[in-house]
């Protein structure tokens, strides 16, 4: 339940409000609120597979920010980055991913266009 209405509360946040509004609220959120029950980043994104199909258009972002919270509240460090992909190369690309330990849990890019296309622009928690 709780990977479902983080994923529904980003996603509105996304669409409706500047984005820096939207990281106030997303900090404030992880901030707050926090459990002493333990989650495994196994587990969190587990919990966000299963709440997908009934996300509508959760796009990268909005998973990456709603598994940061998870995370952060259960105590967990981890690290929502932004990149964007060359546009002479394949035209404009961006792409959202949430990192733990420096490992990529969630957002990887499998193909011809892996996470090493893509220019680190953004992190949050910033570096």
């Amino acid at each position: 339940m709780e990977a479902w209405l983080l994923l529904w509360t980003c996603r509105i946040g996304l669409w409706f409000a500047p984005f820096p509004r939207v990281l106030q609220w997303v900090q404030f959120c992880a901030s707050h609120g926090r459990s002493t029950r333990s989650l495994t980043p196994e587990e969190a994104i587990h919990s966000i597979a299963r709440a997908l199909p009934f996300s509508w258009h959760a796009s990268c972002l909005t998973q990456a920010l709603a598994g940061w919270i998870m995370l952060t509240r259960h105590g967990t460090a981890s690290r929502v980055k932004i990149g964007v992909a060359s546009p002479q190369r394949h035209g404009f690309k961006a792409h959202a991913w949430l990192e733990v330990g420096g490992g990529v849990i969630l957002g990887d890019v499998v193909g011809e266009l892996g996470l090493d296309s893509y220019h680190v622009i953004w992190t949050l928690p910033p570096e």
